[in-house]
């Protein structure tokens, strides 16, 4: 089996989508090349200046309980090293604490019903499982946790093997967009900000930034910040009204929580 590219109703690779409402006959006349750059580069402007809450790429994950044999390969030793081999073991799995068996093929453990994702999930595209193609029909998202809703036993296994292409017997994995999907207003946004991009690589008058440290005007001196965009605004009064919808306080990075404790699963890249 070969495994091709997902792909996303409205975007271009991992560009945002666009309003074609907002451009005009000056947009038309560009070269093909020009809107292509444009875009890509308002897409990735705003997934950075939202704190990369919006757009972006999928991503593939390959869950997996951290007590799994194989996942955790000193186990074995750590018991037989203390000379106790228990049936259960105290885990500390999404903050709580629970018995574990240490699960792999051959523990009595259930399979799950229900998997979390590392949030926000924003669109659920593939679920591979054994190498099968999983039906959406047979899944749901509760904000974050995919959970299975089709007929019969539920399908997530609670190990998998992660030295196999999830395209083999016996592995398990969800491709989704790690963040919240563009709206309306993004592909507004977006459109505005790509044709100021595209007037900017034509030598035309734009409403980009100019990036100068230093003016002196008059015997009147002034300094205006530098970098691309200050402040984490574009200038542009349309833009950065989205922009203030997903990231009024102009972080660089949506905020995370970790802990050696937390459970984490594995993005294939």
């Amino acid at each position: 089996m070969t495994t091709t590219p997902v792909p996303i109703p409205g975007y271009n690779g991992c560009e945002w989508p666009v309003d074609p409402a907002c451009f005009d006959e000056d947009w038309e006349a560009l070269d093909p090349i020009v809107k292509a750059r444009s875009t890509a580069l308002a897409s990735s402007t705003l997934h950075r200046l939202t704190g990369y809450r919006v757009g972006g790429c999928p991503i593939t994950v390959r869950p997996c309980k951290k007590g799994c044999a194989g996942s955790w390969p000193s186990y074995y030793d750590r018991f037989a090293s203390s000379g106790s081999l228990g049936a259960f073991w105290p885990t500390n799995w999404s903050g709580v604490w629970v018995n574990s068996c240490g699960c792999s093929t051959e523990c009595s453990c259930t399979v799950l019903c229900e998997v979390d994702l590392p949030a926000p999930v924003g669109q659920v595209y593939e679920v591979w499982v054994d190498g099968a193609l999983v039906l959406p029909v047979n899944y749901r998202v509760d904000g974050s946790t995919l959970v299975w809703t089709g007929q019969g036993d539920c399908p997530w296994p609670t190990c998998q093997d992660l030295s196999l292409n999830d395209d083999k017997p016996g592995t398990f994995s969800v491709t989704y967009l790690n963040s919240y999907p563009v709206d309306q207003l993004g592909a507004y946004a977006c459109a505005v900000l790509a044709m100021e991009y595209a007037r900017a690589c034509i030598g035309d008058a734009c409403r980009l930034p100019d990036g100068v440290t230093s003016v002196v005007r008059q015997g009147v001196a002034f300094e205006i910040t530098t970098g691309a965009f200050p402040g984490g605004l574009t200038g542009i009064r349309e833009v950065d009204s989205y922009i203030a919808l997903w990231n009024p306080e102009g972080i660089r990075q949506a905020p995370s929580v970790w802990s050696p404790d937390l459970p984490r699963v594995r993005v294939t890249r």
